[in-house]
């Protein structure tokens, strides 16, 4: 697979007037619009995510059959931000440990006690929860989700982007 971008749909490229006037990919399969079935193993959070995106991304017409498992992770991962949020929520970004640095003996009872050092480190699930987002905005940005994304995209009453589809597909 070759490194670099990847490469920018067709549709996308024809709704941007095709800045960098790359050829286009004539042989790109083109789906119909739909709304792919809910997979049935998502979690409760997952399956209110869904509900509220398909009808978003219906409306802004870019979701196809073909979206199901992108959107399955797109609802997946934010159903995981909820829960790591509320597990920081519970614990906190932080928690002290306890490390053992030694050893001191009485010297008139010979009994040993520990030397301990009070440590404070970062609930793991703050970590967790930078790396989803990472994954969730990687997400946002493949539906147009976020404004960046949007900004790239121009919406059309149809009759020019079918002029244009004639001109290079005609």
């Amino acid at each position: 697979m070759a490194a670099g971008r990847k490469a920018t749909p067709t549709a996308l490229k024809l709704v941007t007037g095709n800045p960098g006037k790359r050829a286009l990919n004539k042989k790109e399969p083109k789906l119909a619009p739909g709304i792919p079935r809910m997979p049935s193993h998502l979690s409760p959070r997952a399956k209110a995510a869904w509900k509220k995106l398909t009808k978003l991304l219906k409306d802004m017409g870019v979701l196809t059959l073909a979206d199901g498992m992108a959107l399955e992770r797109l609802c997946d991962v934010y159903a995981e931000i909820l829960e790591l949020r509320d597990e920081i929520k519970k614990n906190g970004r932080t928690y002290q440990s306890v490390k053992i640095i030694g050893e001191n003996v009485d010297e008139e009872t010979k009994e040993f006690t520990q030397v301990e050092q009070m440590l404070m480190k970062a609930n793991p699930a703050v970590q967790m929860l930078a790396d989803a987002d990472r994954r969730f905005k990687g997400y946002l940005v493949e539906f147009g989700l976020t404004p960046s994304a949007r900004s790239k995209v121009q919406v059309t009453d149809g009759s020019k982007e079918k002029e244009e589809i004639d001109e290079f597909f005609g």
